[in-house]
């Protein structure tokens, strides 16, 4: 098998020989010391070179070449190997590529040519290792598919795997909305992680098979360094940034969303007669007509900020807020000129979604809006082909109008995360197992091929996040071995015999958590609690998983013969040493004021749990 490198270089992709043996002493001098450091487990000597010749003879073992003729005879250039192991029922890789050769493609014709022949012997996939500080190979391997299954031993390497199977997946497009919705209240809410938090979550959502990753700039939360009244949001921008880039390392494609209307609320205030005649949302919208040229310096600054780790920008329409002025009657023509506007700010450095948020209401002329007839329609053909357009996943449709004109739609399943007065509920851990179900049925029926899930609260969450994206996967998959190998992932990432157990531990107390939501047995809601504490030393998200569930099972035994204002202060008390409940409990934060706000978040937690 031959492969062409995009320098022209002709390079020839084979199974090694014999007679290539010499040739490796050369592959060996081409690395340099930081690519041998990368390379394992080789000694690059002789002892090296004999131990590949007699896996040259092993059944157990491939070994393919990458070769450069240049004209004094054939250089091995690039190496790519497997090997079975009896611990695993998935053979090991490896890969080098000399120091001048790198970066022409040669790394991923070799990839291609092992999984072939890993393929054509019926291996079920194949699993590697990586140092965590080499971030160009675990993106090349994270874009031809490996996930991540734990670490190695020490810590200093990922453990990755290629599920073969993972190909067949009816959903091409699996992604996660991370909500940055300012809600202030560590560690709940993204809107205040620091890098480290997005790092876990990241790499626990391509553990699950999630492949992009949308976030969302909130108005309050616009920065420009000309506004030194913005100038608290900058940490945002930097940690978002460096986010976005390691969810790339990741093999993820990066979406960043913002709504096409908003200012900051210091904007606004300034120029009222620039304000929208607004639905939903007041205090953050100006009217696209009239204050575009007030509005655009910070859509600008965003993009100069995340071209470089943005694959998409998404440009959200009516939705915080919108105009419904006369200007703005024809909605259609304010939706078309921030397309084309903003496409120019762009300028190619990434792709343009568009998300017609309230597209159905609008054309029925509903919620303030003028009629528009056929406006699903008519904005389609304004987008440019093969784009994708984010839908709510309900609004069936919308997805068949968006398919028929060549587009892609990315329905937004809203169910995770709900909002509209629910949001404080997200704090509360409820894996909706049945929902995701009945979900993937009803997508599979319509042939969706993509999905955005919302979430606002990932701690307290993201067993639903790993079992959604993992069930897209493989639809046949059991509930018990999913959240048996996110057990596995989370408490013993290094595979130590002294925490064989943990998994199946973890995947039981979940599997309570889930049956107690349906039929609210205390005894399934007490074992997991207990199981889930019992393994809170494990990891921090399960610590903090554990702590949120103990809240949850002390609202769920109610008020009993306490009022309400003695029943919420017992529960700041266990709240306060969790540092998953630290926004809501600090210390400096207690005036009556604040304990009247955590009060109302306990009345809508109480009333939940009695329906």
């Amino acid at each position: 098998m031959a492969h062409h490198t995009s320098n022209n270089t002709n390079i020839t992709i084979r199974p090694l020989n014999e007679a290539d043996t010499p040739k490796i002493y050369g592959f060996f001098n081409g690395l340099s010391g930081a690519s041998r450091k990368l390379y394992h487990p080789y000694t690059f000597d002789q002892d090296a070179i004999s131990m590949i010749a007699r896996q040259l003879h092993d059944d157990n073992c491939v070994h393919l070449g990458a070769f450069h003729d240049d004209g004094s005879g054939e250089k091995l250039v690039g190496h790519v190997w497997y090997v079975h192991r009896e611990e695993s029922s998935y053979p090991l890789l490896g890969i080098g590529v000399v120091d001048t050769f790198q970066n022409a493609g040669i790394g991923t014709g070799l990839m291609q040519g092992i999984e072939r022949v890993a393929r054509g012997r019926g291996q079920q996939g194949i699993e590697l290792t990586c140092y965590l500080e080499n971030y160009r190979a675990i993106r090349l391997y994270a874009k031809a598919g490996y996930r991540l299954i734990g670490k190695n031993g020490d810590g200093t390497q990922f453990r990755m795997r290629r599920y073969f199977a993972d190909d067949d997946a009816p959903f091409l497009m699996r992604g996660v909305y991370a909500s940055s919705i300012p809600w202030n209240i560590p560690l709940l809410s993204t809107d205040s992680w620091n890098l480290e938090d997005w790092k876990w979550y990241i790499e626990l959502l391509n553990a699950a098979g999630c492949n992009l990753l949308k976030l969302y700039i909130w108005p309050t939360q616009y920065y420009h360094p000309e506004e030194l009244e913005l100038a608290h949001n900058a940490w945002r921008y930097q940690v978002w940034h460096d986010a976005l880039a390691y969810a790339r390392v990741m093999g993820m494609e990066t979406y960043v969303g913002f709504s096409t209307g908003t200012v900051p609320p210091s904007t606004w205030l300034r120029y009222p007669r620039l304000r929208a005649e607004d639905v939903n949302y007041t205090g953050i919208t100006l009217c696209w007509q009239r204050g575009k040229n007030r509005i655009l310096p910070y859509q600008q600054y965003l993009i100069d900020m995340f071209a470089e780790v943005a694959d998409n920008f998404v440009l959200w329409f009516a939705d915080p807020g919108a105009c419904i002025c006369s200007h703005c009657r024809d909605y259609l023509r304010v939706m078309s000129d921030a397309i084309h506007t903003l496409s120019e700010v762009i300028g190619g450095r990434a792709k343009v979604t568009p998300c017609p948020w309230w597209i159905e209401s609008i054309e029925a002329g509903r919620s303030g809006f003028a009629s528009h007839p056929n406006l699903r329609h008519r904005i389609a053909k304004e987008i440019p082909e093969g784009s994708t357009v984010i839908v709510r996943s309900d609004e069936y449709e919308t997805i068949d109008i968006m398919r028929t004109h060549g587009l892609i739609p990315l329905p937004l399943a809203f169910f995770l995360d709900p909002e509209g007065e629910f949001e404080s509920n997200n704090i509360l851990p409820q894996p909706k197992f049945g929902q995701i179900d009945q979900w993937l049925e009803k997508s599979i029926e319509e042939n969706h091929t993509a999905s955005l899930a919302y979430r606002l609260t990932p701690y307290t969450q993201y067993p639903g996040d790993y079992y959604f994206f993992r069930r897209q996967l493989n639809p046949t998959q059991s509930r018990e071995s999913v959240l048996t190998q996110l057990g596995e992932f989370i408490c013993n990432p290094r595979r130590q015999e002294a925490f064989h157990s943990d998994a199946p531990r973890f995947a039981s107390a979940i599997e309570s958590l889930d049956r107690w939501w349906h039929n609210q047995g205390v005894t399934n809601l007490d074992d997991s609690v207990t199981g889930m504490n019992a393994l809170a030393e494990t990891h921090n998200s399960v610590r903090h998983l554990a702590d949120a569930m103990t809240i949850l099972r002390q609202l769920a035994g109610g008020l009993g013969e306490k009022a309400l204002k003695a029943f919420t202060e017992d529960l700041r008390q266990e709240m306060s040493p969790m540092p998953v409940f630290r926004g809501l409990t600090l210390d400096y934060l207690w005036s009556e004021h604040a304990r009247a706000f955590l009060q109302l978040r306990v009345q809508n937690w109480l009333r939940r749990l009695e329906q």
